[in-house]
């Protein structure tokens, strides 16, 4: 005769392996920095270690706020839902910066620091073609949840690595 603690672990243990995990493996952003100029830094932005788009950013003009790409380094990511489209991934812990966010946009003047996706980049390594931004921010979007439809957040830690080119070292 099984002891009823034995039966409702078993039960427990059925049940989770039927469900949907309590925590959810890290989600690892890594944007390798390719390309700078004065009018641009650009590269590719992996998802938990496979690059899915490209990534731009203003050139580096020494963390200037608005102004400049963002500081090498690793940052913690969370989710913002205020905006338009509803999902972002914000970046804490950039220093002498707020509200840095990864969206889309085609070229530097659409962020004012932030990092725009695409899934082309023009041959002039500083826009991204038009119509790829959009669809480039719903495969991440799709990553992150596992779904193009999503009805609950899962419990992940964000990470973002930022490097490449030495930018952002001073």
């Amino acid at each position: 005769m099984m002891r009823p603690w034995v039966v409702s672990l078993c039960a427990l243990v059925l049940q989770a392996a039927n469900s949907t995990p309590l925590f959810a493996a890290d989600f690892t952003l890594t944007i390798y920095r390719q390309y700078a100029d004065d009018h641009c830094t650009s590269g590719y932005l992996a998802v938990d270690g496979t690059i899915q788009a490209y990534a731009l950013e203003r050139p580096w003009k020494g963390n200037e706020p608005s102004l400049s790409a963002i500081p090498a380094g690793t940052y913690t990511g969370i989710l913002r839902h205020d905006h338009s489209d509803q999902w972002r991934i914000q970046l804490v812990g950039v220093p002498k910066r707020s509200d840095i966010q990864i969206h889309t946009g085609n070229v530097p003047d659409d962020t004012e620091g932030c990092i725009l996706i695409g899934k082309q980049m023009n041959p002039d390594l500083c826009s991204i073609k038009g119509g790829t931004s959009a669809p480039a921010y719903a495969d991440l979007k799709k990553a992150f949840y596992g779904t193009s439809t999503p009805v609950a957040t899962p419990d992940k830690k964000i990470n973002v690595k930022i490097g490449g080119m030495g930018i952002g070292i001073e």
